[in-house]
């Protein structure tokens, strides 16, 4: 299985930074730009191949991707007619926001394929029936509870009780009924790990809690008609946008009340984590974890700060104004600040992946 998750996880980074350099690319040359080197990942060089004028390389660090196109820099003095330098303001916004535009359609179409295999769904009274590949989750734990001894938190996958596997809510009743003043023994699935742990449930829990005192809800797969799939890819595309918008929100506003941002930030060990996990509950959840980060990485690079897409495109907006054209040497320079300081911010995230998921 740590086979196929490192699959997933390479195809799945290759897909988004492919993608969003992609955007780039397209919009540069579709301006009449020259595009000097398609990289994946970041120098030194491993591979290269030149084609239609542009390089196309594999880099040793891959870290993330980069298009590099003629007098994006700023800096010649004489650019010629192919240079982004000499392209309106209006070209040199659209390419810069092509990337971010190439993430949002990858999710789009992620989305839209989900909706034809399966989107995860509630389980209710009424779609039971409909939906396919249950899975049974813990809603709620009770203060002080059994459950909260052994271990067991909230949104939990429960994978196997005693001896059986992928258990319906009934099951899971069944058994705990079954070993009221004994022990019953559980495995199950958290941000891809799993925990096998013994409970022992009561015999006369306080009222409306239960033996274990915990709340259980399942989900499933609720396949749309493939003609339908584009709109609610479209459709689940824009709610997830607001939902990840919402979050920076909440982000930003921690940041500035308590100066933390929580555990809600993770960086590519994180992501692996969760890949994991994904990985393990199919190809659907594989499909909407890909949009969800297509859609982080659209949000981020949108930002109007040095070194992303939406600062540079902060700088285009701020020449319009002033009417006239920045130093390229002050656009460098701080765009190169930028990217340290995004680097910097990179293995912090990263030393505290390691402290959160190991």
């Amino acid at each position: 299985m740590l086979f196929v998750t490192i699959i997933v996880f390479a195809v799945l980074l290759l897909a988004l930074v492919l993608v969003h350099e992609w955007g780039h690319l397209i919009v540069a040359k579709k301006a009449g730009c020259t595009v000097e080197e398609f990289g994946f990942g970041f120098p030194p060089r491993i591979l290269s191949k030149v084609w239609h004028g542009t390089r196309y390389s594999l880099n040793l660090l891959p870290i993330g991707g980069f298009v590099k196109i003629e007098g994006e820099d700023m800096q010649d003095p004489n650019p010629g007619p192919e240079s982004f330098a000499t392209k309106s303001a209006g070209w040199r916004i659209a390419i810069l926001a092509a990337g971010v535009t190439a993430n949002v359609a990858l999710a789009i179409v992620l989305l839209s394929l989900q909706a034809g295999i399966g989107m995860p769904t509630l389980v209710t009274a009424e779609n039971g029936r409909e939906l396919t590949d249950l899975k049974t989750y813990i809603l709620k734990v009770a203060p002080g509870s059994p459950a909260v001894e052994a271990g067991i938190k909230e949104l939990d996958r429960i994978v196997r009780v005693n001896e059986a596997p992928n258990p319906s809510i009934e099951q899971v009743q069944a058994a705990i009924a079954a070993a009221k003043g004994k022990e019953v023994v559980v495995e199950v699935e958290r941000q891809g790990q799993h925990k096998i742990v013994t409970v022992h449930p009561r015999e006369n829990p306080p009222p409306g809690e239960g033996p274990m005192g915990i709340s259980l809800g399942a989900a499933g797969l609720a396949r749309a008609p493939w003609w339908q799939a584009p709109f609610i890819g479209l459709q689940r595309t824009g709610e997830m946008l607001v939902a990840i918008i919402a979050q920076f929100s909440a982000i930003i506003s921690r940041l500035v009340t308590s100066g933390s941002v929580g555990e809600t930030l993770t960086g590519p060990i994180g992501i692996a984590v969760y890949t994991n996990e994904a990985t393990q509950m199919g190809l659907p959840y594989i499909l909407e974890f890909g949009a969800l980060i297509s859609l982080n990485l659209a949000l981020i690079n949108i930002l109007p700060l040095p070194a992303l897409d939406g600062g540079r495109i902060l700088f285009v907006v701020l020449e319009k104004i002033a009417g006239r054209r920045f130093p390229g040497k002050i656009e460098q320079v701080t765009h190169t600040i930028g990217f340290v300081l995004l680097i910097l911010l990179m293995v912090l995230i990263t030393f505290r992946d390691v402290q959160r998921f190991f």
